[in-house]
């Protein structure tokens, strides 16, 4: 998170207590599809516990030899896994009833976000001098070179960052969960535009706070699956809806 160590772990240690409640929420309501949703808050924790440790790390006298693993495990959240979870999310909230061209959409979201994971966070795993995380006006930057910086430009890459993990919620039939898609949005133009230098600790600590809504999300009474007659269907031309001509 931004701002101090102290914040992460207040923030951490409200959302594993969220997550857990949400687990046990979906299990007692025999959910299954919905239980990577619920799961998200937890993941929230460990992620903001990991930048916890990065501030302690960089504090004078800290214990340096923890800012390297701790934010190498924060910017595998950051970078590969929330580019994989939400699609997932998504489609698994598709599992008993899925229209097609949603999950088309989902599925192609789900490739680009494990591509586009393993394509910014495994260099960083291999070579540790590709981030060097420092205090920047009162928040973190992992000032982080990516192979992506030489054909990609920031903004582009970032719109499509940003896209890959709010779309899945957007598409949502919940009211709820295409707000806190919205919410996400907002939080990236936000984190974006008025703290640029600090974006990824910036935008995932305003996800993880936005995170702690799920509960709320998961027992809307509206339903979290899509209903089968819907915009994101592929519509079966009604000529065919009763069967080959001759039957009845």
């Amino acid at each position: 998170m931004c701002f101090s160590s102290s914040a992460s772990f207040v923030v951490a240690a409200v959302l594993l207590p969220l997550g857990v409640a949400s687990v046990r929420y979906c299990q007692a309501q025999q959910r299954s599809d919905l239980l990577p949703l619920a799961l998200t808050p937890v993941f929230f924790s460990v992620q903001q516990a990991l930048e916890g440790l990065v501030w302690l790390g960089l504090e004078p006298g800290g214990a340096a030899w923890l800012v390297h693993p701790a934010a190498l495990g924060y910017l595998f959240f950051a970078y590969a896994f929330w580019l994989a979870w939400l699609p997932w999310c998504g489609l698994r909230l598709g599992v008993h009833a899925p229209p097609p061209l949603r999950r088309w959409v989902l599925r192609s979201l789900l490739v680009l976000g494990l591509l586009a994971g393993a394509g910014l966070w495994l260099p960083l795993l291999i070579d540790g001098s590709l981030f060097q995380p420092a205090v920047v006006q009162g928040s973190l930057d992992y000032h982080t070179t990516l192979l992506a910086d030489r054909w990609i430009n920031l903004g582009f890459g970032s719109t499509v960052y940003g896209l890959i993990i709010a779309m899945p919620l957007m598409i949502s039939a919940s009211v709820r969960l295409r707000l806190f898609g919205g919410c996400l949005l907002v939080a990236f133009l936000i984190s974006h535009l008025a703290y640029g230098y600090a974006f990824t600790s910036v935008w995932c600590f305003f996800s993880a706070v936005l995170s702690a809504s799920l509960p709320w999300i998961l027992s809307d009474p509206q339903p979290l699956v899509i209903p089968a007659r819907s915009r994101w269907d592929l519509q079966v031309p009604s000529r065919f809806a009763s069967g080959p001509p001759g039957q009845t």
